[in-house]
């Protein structure tokens, strides 16, 4: 009879933090995700853990903070594991606010001046966590939103969300970044084309909220270059992925080296 129990050992991590527009980020129905392209991008490199969680909005994302880790008080293997891979993370993103963008008077709804003070929060008390006060945490603005899809998609008599309320959350999370060292902040609201006129940003919404395939891919490509380009030290290692200059490169040496 087998008593021992082992531990897969943990890569470095990153850690996604947020609402349906992480948790969804793996892709749904056979679709591409941000996250699961990102989880491609880092593959013998890293593990991306999604701690995504539909519905959520500043608020609630608080309250849960404190579970996604284990508490540093007993001095046992779980607790060890937690701590090694709290040492080696790499970076982290919180994609919050489209769910506290919703009209005043909805469920989910938490204004605007909470949101910013509960997103400046989210960032610090993930450091404190980590121990890490440098850490890189990048901040995600809420999409756009096609009012008239998402109204047809949920049966609503009318829009309980609107892209003029999600780009006002989002120009406070552009400013909460802006607050805190190694915290920049990926304008999904502009990069889906929210900003433009006409509504050609529509096709990367799967359902006037949630991300298409084109949107996710759109998000993965620009975070990709956002990290190769303030943080080169921890994107993946290009070339073969063991010889580049800088990078994250592949975990334990290439076949040809071994035989």
């Amino acid at each position: 009879m087998v008593t021992k129990t082992g531990v897969v050992k943990p890569r470095p991590s990153i850690f996604l933090f947020g609402d349906s527009l992480t948790q969804e980020g793996f892709g749904v129905d056979g679709n591409v995700g941000w996250a699961s392209l990102l989880a491609s991008a880092y593959i013998r490199r890293a593990d991306v853990l999604n701690r995504g969680f539909s519905g959520y909005n500043t608020r609630h994302a608080l309250d849960i903070l404190p579970t996604m880790f284990v508490p540093n008080n007993n001095n046992n293997q779980e607790q060890q594991q937690q701590q090694q891979q709290h040492s080696t993370t790499l970076f982290c993103t919180v994609f919050l606010g489209a769910n506290d963008a919703t009209a005043p008077g909805s469920r989910q709804h938490v204004p605007i001046e909470e949101y910013g003070t509960n997103l400046s929060k989210i960032v610090t008390t993930i450091r404190q966590t980590f121990g890490n006060e440098t850490l890189p945490i990048i901040l995600f603005t809420p999409p756009p939103v096609d009012a008239q899809k998402w109204t047809n998609f949920k049966g609503l008599p009318q829009s309980n969300r609107n892209s003029t309320l999600a780009a006002s959350y989002g120009e406070v999370c552009k400013k909460v970044a802006s607050q805190h060292k190694n915290c920049p902040c990926l304008d999904v609201f502009a990069l889906l084309g929210g900003d433009q006129d006409g509504d050609d940003y529509t096709k990367h919404l799967s359902d006037g909220l949630h991300l298409s395939g084109s949107g996710n891919t759109l998000i993965f490509e620009s975070l990709m270059t956002l990290l190769k380009s303030e943080f080169p030290h921890i994107a993946p290692m290009e070339g073969d992925g063991k010889t580049g200059k800088i990078g994250i490169p592949l975990q334990h040496q290439l076949w040809e080296d071994l035989c």
